[in-house]
């Protein structure tokens, strides 16, 4: 990783991806396999917060107004929330729960390789995803939604299911934080270049023989 300002003034790539989140990360790290790939990130990197990796300082960001922050502070329909700027995207700031998608999202999604998907929920299960440590306010609000009807009670699963579950939850038994920006370890060193605090004011498109551009 390296910052924006450190770039050459030109580079080519085969690939560039705009944002360092939930899927820009998997999109560059499984390219950087076969083509060279550029990511740009408009935040920092998660690694040097504590009030990102450690659970005890969950939510302290939300604070930080400051423009290195990242959580951004934005208000819609006149509600104040924040969304992320920082490498790893949201599971960089949100809760930390985690579980499979539902069967009917695949089918609208036209996702039909259930080998694939399958492959791809263990892909990052093994370097992001843990069974919860269960403490007494979560067993006593899994008892509470049981008594209340919400039924079966399916224990620990990451699976989608109609009823009460234990599901994962992105943070270790050590209480540490672990984001999309892990899902790194799998790219090709070679093949991947990664820019910090890199924003994006044009895209030109070249189309027979003249560009277009776009502008955010």
């Amino acid at each position: 990783m390296h910052e924006a300002k450190e770039a050459p003034r030109v580079s080519v790539f085969d690939y560039i991806v705009i944002g360092g989140g939930t899927t820009g990360i998997p999109i560059a790290t499984t390219l950087s396999s076969n083509y060279s790939v550029l990511l740009l990130e408009r935040g920092g990197s998660p690694y040097n917060d504590p009030n990102i990796t450690n659970v005890n300082n969950f939510g302290l960001f939300f604070f930080d107004t400051s423009p290195d922050s990242p959580a951004q502070q934005f208000t819609a329909e006149g509600v104040p929330n924040a969304r992320a700027r920082v490498l790893g995207g949201g599971t960089s700031i949100n809760g930390g729960f985690y579980s499979r998608g539902e069967e009917k999202f695949n089918m609208e999604a036209k996702l039909m390789d259930k080998d694939l998907i399958q492959d791809s929920y263990e892909w990052i299960e093994k370097v992001m995803v843990f069974e919860q440590v269960v403490k007494d306010w979560q067993s006593t609000l899994r008892a509470g939604l049981v008594e209340a009807g919400v039924t079966p009670d399916n224990g620990f699963t990451y699976d989608h299911l109609i009823g009460t579950k234990l599901s994962g939850t992105i943070f270790d038994e050590n209480g540490t934080r672990h984001t999309a920006a892990d899902l790194l370890q799998y790219a090709n060193p070679e093949g991947l270049s990664i820019f910090l605090h890199a924003t994006v004011h044009k895209i030109l498109f070249k189309h027979k023989g003249t560009y277009k551009s776009f502008k955010r």
